[in-house]
């Protein structure tokens, strides 16, 4: 009863405003991209739709009130990507069996290679967005700009690599959720840091999501060759 009485105690004390935001559109856009997130996590295509929410209004927010543009830039591409990330997941197979893809890891090199590419890609990112700062009046001036370069570029790597099902997809999900945590936390949008940090248990939760679906279609391809070998023996 005492611990009871202390919960209420706490919950009634929380400034619930500063907590879940300024803004409506906060709110509305963490829910968009929590319930998004736990549908791709499920492999329901409909959670692609819920992204494109989220990215739309977290543009919106990113470029007039914290002054992130690489952040607004990265949300307005997302809007295009999740649509091409949806039309994937629609026709989405295999091409060597013509079945629907499931998730798998890259092989050692190309994984390597997708290391190399990202530090590349975010050096890039970074020079460019500056250049754009300083060369128009109009673009704000990029705030924590390597953080902020390394959480888009992170960004754009884990959705085509989600598009694919790619399992290295949910490793830099972790890697991105741990970036936004920091950032706005230090920006003062504590409902966008609470939202990073639904993202990284929601990623947990989809990498073993898909890492069942991942052992139960190599189970049951092997269950499949054994009994057509064993099919194949006793027609022979």
């Amino acid at each position: 009863m005492e611990i009871m009485q202390a919960f209420i105690s706490w919950l009634t004390a929380v400034e619930w405003r500063y907590v879940l935001g300024q803004q409506p559109l906060e709110v509305i856009a963490t829910l968009a991209g929590v319930f998004g997130l736990i549908l791709l996590a499920k492999e329901k295509r409909s959670g692609w739709l819920l992204g494109m929410v989220w990215s739309s209004i977290s543009a919106y927010l990113a470029f007039f009130s914290w002054s992130l543009l690489s952040d607004a830039i990265m949300y307005l591409v997302y809007i295009p990507i999740q649509i091409y990330c949806w039309r994937a997941w629609i026709c989405s197979k295999d091409p060597n069996t013509n079945l629907v893809l499931v998730p798998s890891w890259l092989s050692r090199p190309r994984q390597y290679l997708l290391g190399a590419s990202v530090i590349l890609c975010i050096a890039v990112w970074a020079v460019i967005v500056s250049t754009l700062a300083s060369q128009f009046s109009w673009i704000p001036e990029p705030s924590m700009l390597v953080r902020d370069s390394a959480s888009t570029v992170l960004n754009f790597f884990a959705q085509f690599l989600m598009a694919r099902k790619r399992m290295e997809n949910w490793v830099i999900w972790v890697l991105v959720n741990v970036l936004g945590i920091h950032i706005y936390l230090a920006k003062g949008s504590p409902i966008y840091a609470l939202q990073y940090g639904l993202f990284l248990l929601l990623g947990l939760y989809g990498w073993w999501q898909w890492h069942k679906h991942r052992r139960q279609a190599e189970f049951d391809s092997r269950l499949s060759s054994s009994s057509n070998s064993t099919l194949a023996a006793q027609t022979a």
